[in-house]
């Protein structure tokens, strides 16, 4: 800023000014428009790496989709063949033959049911499976389909044992694929990591508007550290355990994901050598389709 200083005839006596240092905070300025520019960048580059992500997550299920599918035609007809050969049809078998036979029938079976966790869980993530809503008994529904486990109980001489008491109106409006799927997976886990006692199934009415399926087992147990990661996939507890015990370590997040579908969740309550409690809550009856939020 400048000015003079004038008097009456005009005169110029003299003159002031004041000077303002702007070096610090045009520097200040251009830190931060490099700061905003850098952080455009990273922006655009995470943008870039996330969409890369999604399309490698597309292809993985695909593949995975595309796999299990492909291999599950060849095993049926091992499985199916295998049956064959076992009904004696095509000429008696020895003890040792037979004992092969069962050998291969029940490896080709635990591959199948592999095959169709990865499918499964592929149809999952890419969101390929739809709600398909119907009234039914819930509680003829959980003993028939435990009922159809009850050989894997009895080859490790389990007691498996259901109980819909707590359940005095067991009429439904849900999607009994998915329900069929949930129980299932938790039921069969129970059976392959309990080595003696039983597994309980009882299914409860919380209230009017809520249902619970709690499955209990006397089994191995899970510890503490690892019940925050149990339902996550391709994951089990103890990685000796998966050479252990066959499985591709999906069962329980699909279990997980398809209750979720449903509008429910799942908890799990658990002692390491004490066995553990699995309980599936879901809605009595589910919104139409219009309704439902994923």
């Amino acid at each position: 800023m400048h000015a003079q200083l004038n008097v009456e005839n005009n005169e110029i006596l003299g003159s002031f000014g004041a000077i303002n240092d702007v070096t610090d905070q045009k520097q200040a300025e251009a830190i931060l428009r490099s700061r905003a520019d850098e952080l455009a960048r990273q922006r655009q580059q995470l943008e870039l790496q996330n969409l890369q992500l999604q399309e490698t997550s597309q292809l993985k299920s695909r593949f995975l989709a595309t796999m299990s599918h492909e291999l599950r035609t060849p095993m049926n007809a091992i499985l199916g063949f295998t049956q064959m050969l076992q009904t004696q049809q095509y000429g008696k078998l020895t003890d040792h033959q037979r004992n092969m036979l069962n050998r291969i029938f029940n490896n080709s079976q635990n591959l199948l049911e592999m095959l169709t966790e990865i499918l499964d869980f592929s149809k999952l993530e890419a969101g390929r499976i739809e709600l398909k809503l119907e009234c039914f008994n819930l509680n003829k529904f959980v003993v028939l389909t435990v009922e159809e486990l009850r050989s894997l109980a009895d080859k490790k001489k389990l007691s498996l044992r259901v109980e819909t008491q707590g359940l005095q109106d067991p009429e439904i409006f849900s999607d009994k694929s998915y329900l069929r799927r949930v129980l299932v997976n938790l039921v069969s886990n129970a059976i392959k990591f309990t080595i003696q006692g039983e597994v309980v199934v009882k299914v409860t009415g919380e209230d009017a508007d809520w249902i619970a399926i709690v499955v209990k087992d006397t089994g191995i147990g899970i510890d503490h550290e690892y019940l925050e990661t149990i339902f996550e996939a391709f994951r089990q507890v103890d990685q000796t355990l998966t050479r252990q015990y066959l499985g591709t370590g999906l069962g329980l997040a699909i279990a997980k994901s398809l209750i979720e579908m449903i509008g429910g969740h799942i908890t799990v309550e658990s002692e390491l050598g004490q066995g553990s409690s699995f309980r599936a809550v879901f809605p009595r009856k589910i919104k139409p389709a219009e309704e439902v939020e994923y």
